[in-house]
C-alpha cells in the first residue's frame, strides 16, 4: 500500500494546471492570477485632501496657535467628484471635503477640528506644514507600476488595487470542473422515504460542499446502481470535465464495480492507501481524465477530499498552498491506532493559556458522519505509532478556527 503523502504525489503528478480565461474582477475572487497586472496611471489621479477641513497655504498658518490663531478669508468650497472653481491666495482658504482635489496655490490641509468658521473667515488654530494631509497624486500607484503577480491569489484588497489601476478584468486560471458520481442500489436522496436497506446519499450532499468549498465547480452525475452498464454510462460524462470523484465501488464486494471497470481498462494508477479511514481507496482515469475513486462510508470520502481531492483541485487552479498547514496539540485522551496506518481522528481543538488541547469528538467509526460535522480538526497518528497517551503532543490538521477557552 502506497503511504498517503505517496498517492497523494501520484495524484498531483496528474493534475495539471487549467487554461487561464478572462474574468470580470467581480468574479475573480479567490481565482489565481494567470498574468502580471500593471496600473495603467498614476493613483491617485491627482492631489487630494485625506480629510475635512481648509486648503491652505502652509505658510499662512506657520504661526498658528489656539492662543493666537491665523485669520483666512474663506473663498468657497470644493467637494469630492467636482474640481475646485478657484485657487487660493496668499490669505485665503478654501473649505475642502475629504477626497477633494486640491486647489492650485494650496500646499496643505487644516483639519477642520483645528478651525472655526464665522462671517465668512476661518480662524486656524493649529500651524501644518507643507503637505500635511495632502495626498499627492501618484503615492499610491505610479504609472507602469506592477501591482500583482501571475500565480498571485485574488483577494479582496487585490480587487480594489486592480480596479483603482484601471483594470475592469483579468486574466486567471479557470475553476475546474468535476463530475461527482455516487454509487449503490441503496441510496435514496435527502427526504425521500426509504424502504428497508435503503440509506439516505448523504456523500451526494457533503462532497458537492467539500469540492465547492475549494472554488471547483460541481456537475453531478448521479447514482450509479450496482450495474456495470450504468455505470459506464455515466462515465460517459468524464469527458467533459477535468477530475472525476466517484464514492463507493472501490473496496472488494461483489458489486463494488468501479475499481473492476478501471482495471479491465488497464486505467488503474494505484489502488488502496495507508490509511484510516479511507484505505480503499482508488486513482486512475476514464477518457483521458484523472479519476479518484472515494470509499463509500461518509466520512471516509470526506478525509479523502481533505487528503486528496482538495490539494488536487487547488493545483488545477495554479495554487501553491495544497495543503491546510499543521499545528502542535496535546491530546486530552490515549489514541490507538494500527501501526501499519496513518490514523485521522475526528477533534475539536481549543486554545488554552496560549496552548492547543485537543479531544475526540466521541465514536470514531467511519460511518459516523456526525463526529466529522462537529470536527473543527483532524488528529494525526503517524504511521510506526500505536499508542499516543493522554497528555503527550500530537499533530493536527485545522479544518475550522479553533477558539480561544478563558482560563
Amino acid at each position: 500500500m502506497l503511504s498517503v503523502a505517496g498517492a497523494r504525489d501520484r495524484i498531483l503528478a496528474k493534475a495539471r494546471v487549467l487554461e487561464a480565461k478572462s474574468l470580470d474582477l467581480g468574479a475573480a475572487l479567490g481565482r489565481v492570477l494567470a498574468e502580471d497586472v500593471k496600473a495603467a496611471g498614476p493613483v491617485p489621479p491627482f492631489p487630494n485632501s485625506a480629510m475635512d477641513g481648509y486648503a491652505v497655504r502652509a505658510s499662512d498658518v506657520e504661526r498658528a496657535s489656539p492662543s493666537d490663531p491665523a485669520r483666512l478669508r474663506v473663498l468657497g468650497e470644493v467637494r469630492a467628484g467636482y474640481p475646485p472653481a478657484q485657487s487660493v491666495a496668499p490669505g485665503t482658504a478654501i473649505r475642502i471635503m475629504t477626497g477633494a482635489t486640491i486647489p492650485d496655490g494650496a500646499d496643505a490641509v487644516v483639519r477642520v477640528e483645528d478651525t472655526s468658521e464665522a462671517d465668512g473667515t476661518v480662524d486656524i488654530r493649529a500651524a501644518v506644514g507643507l503637505g500635511t494631509s495632502v495626498r499627492r497624486a501618484g503615492s499610491d500607484l505610479e504609472p507602469g507600476d506592477v501591482i500583482a503577480r501571475a500565480g498571485q491569489l485574488v483577494t479582496p484588497g487585490l480587487i480594489g488595487v486592480i480596479a483603482a489601476a484601471g483594470r475592469g478584468s483579468v486574466r486567471c486560471i479557470r475553476r475546474p470542473v468535476v463530475l461527482l458520481l455516487t454509487t449503490g442500489d441503496e441510496l435514496r436522496d435527502a427526504g425521500e422515504a426509504l424502504e428497508p436497506g435503503q440509506i439516505t446519499n448523504t456523500n451526494r450532499y457533503s462532497l458537492r460542499a467539500a469540492i465547492e468549498e475549494t472554488g471547483a465547480l460541481v456537475q453531478d452525475g448521479g447514482v450509479a446502481r450496482d450495474d456495470r452498464e450504468d455505470l459506464t454510462a455515466r462515465l460517459e460524462q468524464a469527458r467533459r470535465v477535468d477530475l472525476v470523484v466517484s464514492t463507493g465501488g472501490v473496496s472488494m464486494g461483489a458489486y463494488d464495480l468501479v475499481r473492476p471497470l478501471l482495471e479491465d481498462r488497464d486505467a488503474v494508477d494505484f489502488w488502496q492507501v495507508a490509511l484510516r479511514p479511507g484505505k480503499p481507496l482508488a486513482f486512475g482515469s476514464i477518457h483521458g481524465v484523472p479519476l479518484i475513486g472515494l470509499p463509500g462510508n461518509p466520512v471516509s470520502a470526506l478525509v479523502g477530499v481533505e487528503l486528496f481531492v482538495r490539494p488536487a483541485l487547488l493545483k488545477m487552479q495554479g495554487r501553491t498552498d495544497l495543503l491546510r498547514p499543521r499545528v502542535a496539540a496535546i491530546t486530552d485522551e490515549p489514541l490507538s491506532s494500527p501501526p501499519h496506518l496513518e490514523q485521522y481522528f475526528r477533534g475539536i481543538a481549543r486554545s488554552e493559556s496560549g496552548k492547543v488541547r485537543v479531544r475526540l469528538t466521541g465514536d470514531q467509526g467511519s460511518h459516523v458522519l456526525r463526529s466529522m460535522a462537529e470536527a473543527n480538526c483532524l488528529v494525526i497518528v503517524p504511521p510506526g505509532v500505536g499508542e499516543i497517551p493522554a497528555g503527550a503532543g500530537v499533530e493536527i490538521i485545522p479544518l475550522a478556527p479553533i477558539a480561544e477557552v478563558p482560563t
